[in-house]
Formats: C-alpha cells, structure tokens, sequence
C-alpha cells in the first residue's frame, strides 16, 4: 500500500477527512510552502502583528501557516482564517514542530524561550530573532538589525525612531507593508454578554458610549492613569455629554472600578471583571469611543475599528499606528519614554490631565 504523507489531509494515525486511501485519491495535495510564525509575548504585540498575514499571502497565496503564541493570546487568533494551524507554547507542541521542517522561520520575539525555539527549528530560511552560543540574542537576516538596534539603543528607540511596529516587522521580515489593518475575528457568541448587559441596563444608545478601560497590566504599573483621573473624566463627561460611561478592566481592576464607580457621584455602568477575553472584547465593539492607556484594550479596539483615546507615558507612541481611528496624547515629560516597570512619582501620565482627554473624545465624536 503506497500512502503519501506529504499531502495537506495525510493523518497517519486515522483516515483522513476524505476516508479514502491515497492510491489515486483525487484530493491529494501536497504542502505547498511553509512557514512558521514565532509570536508569543505580550498579548497587544501578538494582535498588532496579524497585518503580516494579509502581506505573507500576497506573496505566497497558497503557503501554509502555523503560528506558536502563548496559551493565553491563543482566543485573539481564533478564527483567523489566514491560519492553517494554531499552537500555544508547550512542551508538546514545541517538540512536535522541532521534528518538521519549514521553508521560512518568521522569529519576532526576544525572549529566550522564543529565540531558543527559533535556533532550534529545522527551516530553509530564518528572518527574525535568534539565540547565540552565549545564549544571547541576535539576528538571522540583515533586514532584522533595526529591530535588534531598538533594544540595545535608547535614543534611537525612544526619540529618533519614526516607524511603527507593523512597518519595522514587514522590514524584518521583507515582505510588503501596504498598512493592512489588523485582523481580529468576533464571532457572535462573544458579544451575547454584552447584549445581555446592554439590554438589561437599558442603555440609551442615543447618548454617547465611552468606556474607559482603567487598569495598565501587570508588566508596566507605570502606564496607569490616576484613579482620580478617571473620576474627574466620567464626571465631566457626564455633565457635558450626558454619556454613558462603561468601566472595563480585568480581575486586577476589579476594586479599582468598583472605586471609581462609587467616588463619581454619577451613573457608571461596571461592565465586571470575569468577562473572558473575547466577552471582553464584545464590550469594547458597542462602544463609540474608549480611553486607555497602551495596553490590550488599546489594540482590541483597533481591531473592532473603534474610536481610540490612548494615553502615553512610559512607553512609545511612535510605535503604534491609530489607523487614523483615534488621538494619540503623549506626556512628553523629561524622563519618559522610560519603559521602567515601576515609579514613585509616575509624573509622566499625572501630566495628561482629564480636561486633554475630554477634548480629544469631543473630537472623535
């Protein structure tokens, strides 16, 4: 019996989705080009990474893709159709890919676990990141120095840098960046909670929608906005704009809002803080304007194409295309960027006051 295990629908442990042996089965089809995408880290990163995709299909239409991220960004690639297979970081998993070989090794992380992984895959090609003898990072292609230059240089990143973090992976990778959106699938069952919410609330859709997505993650606590920011904004934009005002934020934020909700005076609507990701998601698509600081929620609403006010401190703001859905309000203090975890004085987003992020909602209405 002759069977041909180099075909897209080859099982080898049962029959494949035709039932059929391989003998002149007329739906064999053997792998066109492959190529893995090495993208785990940091949750934003890995969603504002998906307008790749729509590029590596312009130049390899029928190429397949995999695509390793970490288990818990797994829901924001989930029924991404430019995706042949999705795994999360296991030990399983990265065994299972280390026994293939690939036509191209696309690497976009820094972290050990990912370049280690990248060194150690069998590919053609290798772009991206990779691990030296020293267990050090370095490069597979030349189109990947700039990347590796922004780590190790400071004032290239924080103040010469013009290029957004889409236009520096497409140079990495050497693919062409036409600005292709980024690519996040909700499905119809992600937004039934908010319905619910919506409906049981009896949400005047009238009056504008605004959620202020409170919390700054656990990397960075230096991205957080003031608690009593967000008082002073909710009231104002309540007496101003007679908004609703809609609270997000995960299980780290939950006594925060339930702290901003109280303090306020006014009516807020805590949208709560179990929602899963994609649920979370959900919330933020009914919205017309969010306000954040660069996190998660920044990117999420990107990618359901909502109106966007992201506040800046520690972090970048040249890096992150608004896909002219929002304003961009930067401390610009002395000290930032600084990318520094913590801070005693958190000067940097003290100094955007409640009354800039008014006026930037007003414009976007």
């Amino acid at each position: 019996m002759q069977l041909k295990d180099d075909c897209l629908h080859f099982r080898g442990d049962k029959p494949c989705k035709y039932k059929r042996l391989c003998s002149g089965c007329p739906y064999y089809q053997p792998f066109p080009k492959r190529i893995l995408i090495i993208k785990g880290r940091a949750q934003g990163d890995v969603l504002r990474t998906t307008p790749l995709l729509p590029a590596i299909k312009r130049t390899y239409p029928d190429s397949h893709l995999t695509w390793i991220v970490d288990e818990e960004s797994v829901p924001l690639l989930t029924h991404n159709p430019y995706l042949d297979l999705l795994v999360f970081f296991s030990l399983e998993n990265v065994l299972y890919l280390q026994q293939q070989t690939f036509d191209l090794l696309l690497s976009l992380d820094k972290e050990p676990l990912s370049t280690a992984l990248a060194q150690s895959i069998k590919a053609k090609e290798k772009k991206g990141f990779g691990l030296n003898q020293w267990g050090n990072l370095t490069i597979f292609n030349p189109e990947s120095e700039y990347a590796f230059q922004l780590g190790v240089d400071d004032e290239l990143k924080f103040h010469q840098n013009k290029k957004t973090y889409q236009q520096i992976i497409h140079e990495m990778t050497g693919f062409n960046y036409q600005r292709d959106p980024y690519l996040f699938y909700l499905q119809e069952e992600d937004t039934l909670r908010a319905k619910k919410y919506f409906q049981s609330k009896k949400i005047d859709k009238s009056r504008p929608l605004i959620g202020l997505n409170t919390g700054a993650g656990e990397k960075f606590l230096t991205k957080q906005w003031p608690p009593e920011y967000f008082i002073q904004l909710s009231q104002m934009l309540y007496q101003e704009l007679k908004a609703n005002i809609f609270l997000l934020g995960g299980p780290r934020e939950t006594k925060l809002n339930q702290q901003i909700e109280k303090k306020s005076n006014i009516p807020i609507f805590n949208t709560g803080n179990d929602n899963s990701l994609r649920e979370f998601a959900g919330f933020i698509s009914f919205l017309d304007v969010v306000v954040c600081a660069d996190t998660l929620a920044l990117h999420l609403a990107l990618a359901l194409k909502r109106k966007v006010v992201a506040l800046f401190g520690p972090t970048c703001p040249q890096e992150i295309d608004m896909y002219d859905l929002g304003v961009k309000l930067f401390a610009g203090v002395p000290c930032s960027p600084c990318y520094k975890p913590t801070c005693a004085e958190l000067s940097c987003m003290k100094s955007i006051k409640p009354i800039q992020v008014l006026e930037a909602i007003k414009s976007l209405l």
